[in-house]
């Protein structure tokens, strides 16, 4: 019988956390897998963003092919607009198995609306524009899960309209009723590959990380990243279970987390440094003021109150709108005719004004773009955090630093390292005047205090992986050619990453698994 290949992504999971509550027994089924199988960190990719992430994890590809750097992204003509799967430009793993004549199963993945038309099913993740069943194929998949379990959580656990005390039930609640179907969908479909996604463990890091430190036995958040970690691992138990005993088995994170140690703002920083001038026209003021206040009580509203079938309709049928008033808000203040670079997106990513690019663009291409773009790297690598009187940025790098490929000019012009990728800008006007801030969510009443680390979680096990492996030279690039390995199935050409050899027992020839050996 034909291994088969089973993989549970738990976002932004980390081995600082693992290891230590593996080793004490708060987590026995990731403690059972690192002891018979392999176990490593897996080095993500700077910056660390979602999208660019999985596009990178799911096509074997970096983004300068597969095309995908972040969730607002500009296109060449200057524009930007909000990304989705059809964006991905490289052929992800499921495609090619679908082409080699492989079944997958791929659920609630990121950047996967709409859903491909696979050998195999699929539903959507957090892309998706809400619970409907245009996010499963086949659609009639959804009306299966639906009949059988009710509504589908979608996007239930994300914070918009949330209070910061639903979470103390919340995510135990959502982990057990999501693995409820994909459980029942690994033991009732037929697949080769599946490729299964919790949003839990990020989630919780991101907003209670600061309460898990607390030494406040009072705090009733405490225990809440615990329990995330917890949930999902009775929930790796359940699929593993259902997956059967000749599946590999792989438990991956796109990249870790850590403590947040400030947000920023660093479009204040562009402000205060001369590249960016703001709109001082009071009318702009209101109305800016207005269209943020109609976005963001009409978002938290729909998401919590809705029905997921009318929040689907109302977010597609509202989509242009939505992206108006988007690139509305993160430009109307902002005095274009004088304004030599902004910073757009997650991780704090730079883009000139470049005239010919940009719709208002002031840069001239040449000599004038090398210049502007040097003097803002040189401001931020001198940039002081006052917290700690340390360097808050370890290198800014330009586009060509970190991407080469035919998707090039999609990138942003400078890309910000921060140092031990612990800042994050912020997603408020709050403290606008100030460049370190503490960091709000879009929709949250309770301030961020988790952030990324680049170090991600592989442990893997299963017939095919070799027992008592340590895993130290591995990047999310690599894990689509391993699969493929662990399949028995050609690597394309196109693929950038190499086969984790560690996993098998030494070094091989693609196509070609060997044999696993014991420790």
């Amino acid at each position: 019988m034909q291994q088969r290949v089973l993989v549970i992504g738990l976002a932004e999971a980390t081995l600082e956390l693992i290891e230590p509550w593996a080793t004490v027994g708060k987590l026995p089924t990731l403690s059972h897998l690192m002891c018979n199988g392999a176990t490593g960190r897996l080095r993500s990719q700077v910056p660390l963003i979602t999208p660019q992430m999985w596009g990178t994890i799911a096509t074997g590809q970096s983004p300068g092919h597969h095309g995908i750097f972040d969730f607002w992204q500009r296109g060449p003509d200057g524009h930007f607009s909000e990304i989705n799967g059809s964006d991905i430009k490289a052929p992800p793993i499921w495609q090619l198995l679908s082409e080699l004549g492989l079944r997958s199963g791929i659920l609630n993945v990121p950047f996967t609306y709409p859903p491909s038309n696979i050998n195999g099913f699929m539903i959507s993740g957090e892309d998706a524009p809400g619970a409907h069943p245009s996010i499963a194929n086949p659609r009639q998949l959804y009306k299966e899960i639906t009949d059988k379990f009710g509504r589908y959580r979608l996007k239930d656990i994300f914070p918009g309209g949330r209070q910061k005390a639903d979470y103390l039930t919340l995510i135990d609640d959502d982990v057990s009723k999501q693995t409820d179907v994909f459980e029942y969908l690994l033991e009732q479909k037929s697949w080769d590959f599946a490729l299964v996604f919790y949003s839990a463990t990020a989630i919780a890091q991101h907003y209670f990380w600061k309460d898990m430190e607390s030494q406040d036995p009072d705090n009733p958040f405490r225990n809440v990243v615990e329990s995330a970690y917890r949930a999902v691992d009775k929930a790796v138990a359940r699929l593993q279970q259902a997956a059967g005993p000749d599946t590999n088995v792989f438990v991956i994170s796109e990249c870790g987390a850590g403590p947040l140690q400030s947000g920023v703002q660093i479009n204040t920083l562009l402000e205060k440094e001369g590249f960016l001038v703001r709109n001082k026209q009071s009318a702009n003021k209101v109305l800016r003021t207005l269209v943020e206040q109609i976005r963001r009580n009409a978002r938290g509203y729909a998401q919590k109150w809705f029905p997921n079938t009318l929040y689907y309709s109302l977010n597609c049928r509202l989509a242009r709108l939505k992206g108006r008033m988007q690139s509305y808000l993160t430009g109307s203040d902002i005095d274009w005719s004088q304004t030599q670079a902004f910073s757009r997106g997650k991780e704090g990513c730079i883009f000139i004004n470049l005239k010919g690019r940009g719709p208002r663009g002031i840069v001239a291409p040449g000599a004038e773009y090398e210049r502007v773009r040097e003097r803002i790297i040189n401001c931020l690598e001198e940039l002081i955090d006052p917290a700690t009187g340390i360097k808050a940025v370890d290198r800014v790098y330009c586009a060509d630093d970190l991407y080469k490929g035919p998707m090039l000019s999609w990138a942003p012009d400078l890309i910000v390292g921060w140092r031990n990728t612990a800042y994050m800008p912020t997603e408020s006007d709050r403290d606008k005047d100030a460049v370190f801030v503490t960091r709000w969510r879009e929709y949250m009443n309770w301030p961020t205090t988790g952030g990324h680390r680049v170090d991600g979680v592989l442990i893997a096990q299963g017939p095919g992986i070799r027992h008592g492996a340590t895993i130290d030279d591995a990047d999310i690039i690599d894990l689509m050619p391993t699969w493929l390995q662990c399949l028995n199935q050609p690597i394309p050409e196109t693929a950038e990453g190499e086969v984790i050899a560690a996993l098998f027992g030494g070094p091989q020839k693609r196509g070609a698994p060997q044999p696993a050996t014991s420790a």
